[in-house]
């Protein structure tokens, strides 16, 4: 599974120059009062782990982050330079403006991706610009891989510059290394924010209106492809979990009726909100968006997912009718079960009971987590085994005056706060949140 190792920020909205971020392989928890920036942080988190700079397009920056997987880690420097250069030939060199057509200015965007595997195999880098992209083999060049210019506001950019190097390396990895590293670096489609509100829940059920801009979570889509003699296999699934397409293809009649029914008792996650809520049931349906006809049978296309709950009456609503806490409960069992590794939540106790906070947490464990919440309740369930458990877990948030101007400050707690807080974590009958508070530390 994928982990974000670290985050070194040089250019980025007012934060301070030379920022360095090292992250737990668990939770990482982001502390600051409100307007310190620490939604900003989690979008720019999930921007570099769904390789996506969609939103920072029109923005000057320069990041580098560390992202390792199975058998592997890149190292990915990537920037927009939106500076005016004083001469067309530096603004060429930058990739400013196109040899071509030096009168079209194109943003001056840039990176570069190393990719050291932990294997006999040599580390490849690979560098590009709007001009070209340039290949190396152990800092050497190498003419025979081409790689294609991809910029980094794309979805997935990735895949297209670094796959042709994975497919080589699994020759000695092995196709299933190759599918791994696929679905963690070249396509983290399930990955993405859980936000603060509910726009995650209206996502999950495709009544969103809000345009997907890189850092969100995307709407499911499922792409099923049905034969003449009735066999079913799923084309393509985004932000679906697994379990469905499962029984989608196990049981192809499922896909007669024009709106597909699930019961919850075949989903994990949707069997977990149903007890968390009392009720005596529920059932996932899949929204047929459209259909068309091929040579072989028809290809029908889902986008978004409706649910039904049954009451313990023996009443039925629908997820309209869902409190404010219960959609968040809902969606985030959702975003679990089709993000599997890395979870990046903002405000995420918002609108839950204690149990329901408890009960999310603990499906964490196994997970790397960034987090925010301004409720001490999150704050009082996090576990800690060492001080330097405590200053990865913490990344604190502040504004400060410097030369005049206001900056953003992003920083790991020090070691001294970090042992001065596990010392009172073991010793002391206080809860986490009131050891960050009699420490000044939140």
């Amino acid at each position: 599974m994928a982990k974000l190792k670290r985050l070194r920020i040089e250019r980025f909205r007012g934060v301070a120059p030379g920022t360095e971020l090292v992250f737990n392989d668990t939770f990482n928890v982001l502390l600051g009062q409100n307007g310190t920036g620490k939604t900003t942080l989690l979008r720019l988190i999930a921007m570099a782990l769904a390789s996506n700079f969609a939103m920072l397009e029109r923005e000057d920056f320069a990041l580098e982050y560390e992202i390792e997987s199975v058998g592997m880690s890149l190292l990915v420097s990537v920037q927009n330079d939106l500076s005016d250069e004083s001469t067309t030939e530096a603004r060429i060199a930058r990739g400013r403006l196109s040899k071509r057509s030096p009168e079209s200015a194109t943003p001056a965007w840039s990176y570069e991706v190393r990719i050291r595997f932990h294997h006999h195999i040599p580390e490849h880098r690979v560098a590009v610009t709007p001009v070209g992209a340039e290949h190396f083999i152990d800092d050497a060049p190498d003419l025979d891989m081409e790689i294609p210019v991809s910029d980094p506001f794309e979805s997935d950019f990735l895949l297209w510059v670094l796959d042709d190097i994975f497919r080589e390396a699994a020759t000695e990895l092995g196709p299933e290394w190759y599918d791994a590293a696929f679905d963690d670096v070249l396509v983290p489609r399930g990955r993405g924010r859980f936000d603060e509100a509910s726009q995650a829940f209206e996502e999950m059920t495709g009544e969103s209106l809000a345009e997907y801009r890189g850092d969100c979570i995307e709407s499911p889509m499922l792409t099923a492809l049905r034969t003449s003699d009735q066999n079913v296999s799923v084309k393509l699934s985004t932000r679906v979990p697994p379990e469905v397409v499962r029984l989608i293809e196990s049981n192809p009649a499922s896909l007669e009726a024009k709106s597909p029914s699930l019961p919850h008792t075949e989903l994990p996650f949707l069997r977990d909100a149903v007890s968390l809520f009392h009720y005596a049931g529920a059932d996932l349906i899949l929204r047929l968006h459209s259909k068309k006809i091929t040579p072989t049978g028809e290809e029908l296309f889902y986008t978004g997912l409706a649910f039904t709950f049954t009451l313990e009456d023996g009443s039925v609503i629908t997820h309209d009718a869902l409190s404010y806490g219960q959609k968040r409960l809902l969606s985030f069992f959702h975003y679990l079960a089709v993000s599997e590794d890395i979870v990046i939540a903002d405000e995420l106790v918002n609108g839950l009971h204690y149990d329901w906070i408890e009960a999310c947490l603990k499906r964490l464990v196994d997970r790397q987590s960034f987090l925010t919440s301004q409720n001490p309740l999150l704050l009082d369930f996090l576990p800690f085994a060492s001080a330097e458990d405590v200053r990865r877990c913490f990344i604190l948030c502040r504004r400060e005056l410097h030369e005049g101007r206001h900056r953003t400050v992003w920083a790991n707690m020090d070691e001294e706060n970090a042992n001065a807080f596990f010392r009172a974590y073991r010793t002391e009958a206080l809860q986490v949140s009131e050891i960050l508070r009699t420490k000044g530390l939140w």
